[in-house]
């Protein structure tokens, strides 16, 4: 499986300078501002550089450069970061500075991409995928796929995706009623989970019905969904709607379904999906939010048979949560010092206290940090 074996990020809002060294599956746990979410921001950004929203959405939401530098331009001028994927044929790596600018923008300011390959002493030069500073990624250029190493890392981190399923009000997108044909891939947010669920239902009815199987058991009075594509030909839309069990000449629509219940049908159908549908790299904010345990521990079960398939990475700050995962797997992100550090477990070091505490324990008694 390709994958990212090692992040280097620094100057990046809390991460001042860290090396994060990244397995199949990576569970971050740590106090609120721990930097967690500035990790997973991290990703978000790359996605919205290689479709040329870095200015715009990305800086305008999330920006300006003063609140994503660290304590801002005066004390840190510069982002750099350096991304290294591992293949069978070698290591292929991203590396890019972004700089402040005028207006409290950041401009790319270097980036380039090198191949090493597997037994050979060392890499092939660095290639340039800007010739000078750019208010965009040149990821994103379309000239920048006539080199083999440009184009991997433009598709590895364009399929890093990240995933939070947090706006469950009634005014959310997955309460709404969303095209019929918006169905490639899960949004970010789920706002088209009605129609993804439908094209599996026709394409892929096995993985559909596993999805339907483990609401059941998670949400016992589940039946199944009722997905009815609605209006004209070409413009049809259609809503998560469901019937309930032992009931089933009721139908309901998504105003009826609680905010956990709603969360969790997008969790079960982002990682049931066809594994041709899955990310390279998928990250998950704080999935057990609003969760019963029973379903913390599908949950978790799903995360971990899907990393078989694809890279994860999740973020929680559940105790409970984080019971039902190896230690190898886990990084505690503590904030020390005004600054984030990343810190892999080590089930060696944690062998004699996992005798008598669960993981989830060891944690909550401040054992292996990250706690306020």
């Amino acid at each position: 499986m390709n994958q990212l074996s090692k992040l280097h990020i620094e100057g990046f809002r809390s991460i001042k300078n860290a090396d994060i060294p990244l397995r199949a599956l990576n569970v971050l746990i740590g106090a609120n501002g721990a930097g967690k979410s500035n990790l997973i921001d991290f990703f978000r950004m790359l996605s919205y550089a290689l479709t040329r929203g870095f200015q715009a959405p990305y800086l305008v939401e999330r920006g300006p450069a003063s609140a994503i530098l660290h304590f801002g331009a005066k004390v840190t001028p510069l982002v750099r970061a350096e991304l290294s994927f591992n293949t069978p044929d070698g290591t292929n790596t991203y590396r890019f500075s972004l700089a402040d600018s005028t207006g409290d923008r950041l401009t790319f300011t270097r980036e380039e991409v090198q191949f090493h390959r597997e037994g050979e002493p060392l890499p092939t030069p660095p290639i340039p995928v800007i010739p000078r500073p750019s208010d965009e990624s040149g990821l994103s250029e379309l000239w920048s796929e006539n080199d083999p190493t440009v184009l991997f890392i433009k598709k590895m981190v364009s399929r890093c995706r990240v995933y939070q399923f947090h706006d469950t009000s009634l005014t959310s997108h997955m309460r709404d009623a969303c095209p019929v044909d918006r169905n490639r891939n899960l949004t970010s947010d789920g706002g088209n989970l009605p129609a993804v669920l439908l094209a599996m239902r026709k394409d892929n009815p096995e993985n559909y019905a596993s999805i339907v199987r483990t609401l059941r058991l998670v949400l016992p009075w589940f039946d199944e969904f009722i997905l009815e594509p609605q209006g004209p030909a070409q413009k049809q839309r259609v809503l998560l709607r469901w019937r309930m069990a032992g009931r089933t000449e009721y139908e309901f629509d998504p105003g009826q379904i609680s905010d956990g219940s709603l969360r969790l049908m997008a969790l079960v159908t982002l990682l049931l999906q066809p594994v041709d549908k899955l990310p390279s790299l998928l990250l998950v904010d704080e999935p057990e939010l609003g969760l019963h345990p029973v379903a913390e521990q599908v949950l978790a079960g799903l995360l971990k048979s899907v990393a078989r398939e694809t890279q994860v990475i999740v973020a929680t700050q559940s105790a409970t949560f984080l019971n039902y995962f190896e230690p190898q797997d886990v990084m505690v992100v503590e904030h020390e010092n005004a600054e984030s550090n990343f810190i892999r477990q080590n089930p060696d070091e944690l062998a004699s206290w996992l005798k008598r505490y669960s993981l989830g324990d060891v944690w909550n008694k401040n054992l292996i940090g990250g706690r306020p």
